[in-house]
């Protein structure tokens, strides 16, 4: 496997994914089938399944600071949507480590009192099973007070 990045961007939606570690140098779609282009030949790309592997997704959201330079804590979070129980939810503040939500059942997650920053991003991650959901949120509480300059 490479350490390629590859960007796909759905020009219906703008929506971008991107993959780690495929061995495509380009893609091209033919009659309705998308193809990889390797060094060593042509894939057809699709199906449900990567060599007989679950797909394991991984969707991160975008880093936010909710319009102020408070620290703030991440006391929980929520994902919505169906066959949601193969989720997990993780954050992080500052753009450092991925903190695990403890599930609560029904998209419900709460976190401990390590996650504090600035700003806060979530992180949706699948146990490879289908799954689809409307909408993320994570619950931060505002602690008042400014991280200090140095």
């Amino acid at each position: 496997m490479s350490d390629t990045l590859t960007l796909s961007v759905a020009a219906d939606s703008g929506a971008v994914s991107q993959y780690l570690g495929l061995p495509f140098t380009g893609f091209f779609s033919m009659n309705g089938v998308v193809y990889g282009c390797a060094p060593d030949g042509l894939y057809r790309l699709g199906g449900d399944d990567d060599a007989g592997e679950s797909i394991v997704a991984i969707i991160e959201g975008p880093r936010i600071d909710v319009g102020t330079d408070m620290v703030k804590r991440v006391r929980g979070g929520s994902i919505q949507g169906a066959n949601i129980d193969g989720l997990s939810l993780f954050a992080r503040c500052d753009g450092g480590d991925w903190m695990p939500g403890t599930p609560l059942g029904q998209g419900q997650f709460v976190f401990g009192r390590d996650c504090m920053g600035t700003d806060a991003q979530w992180r949706v991650e699948s146990d490879g099973s289908d799954f689809e959901f409307t909408s993320v949120s994570l619950d931060l509480l505002n602690l008042g007070r400014r991280r200090r300059r140095v």
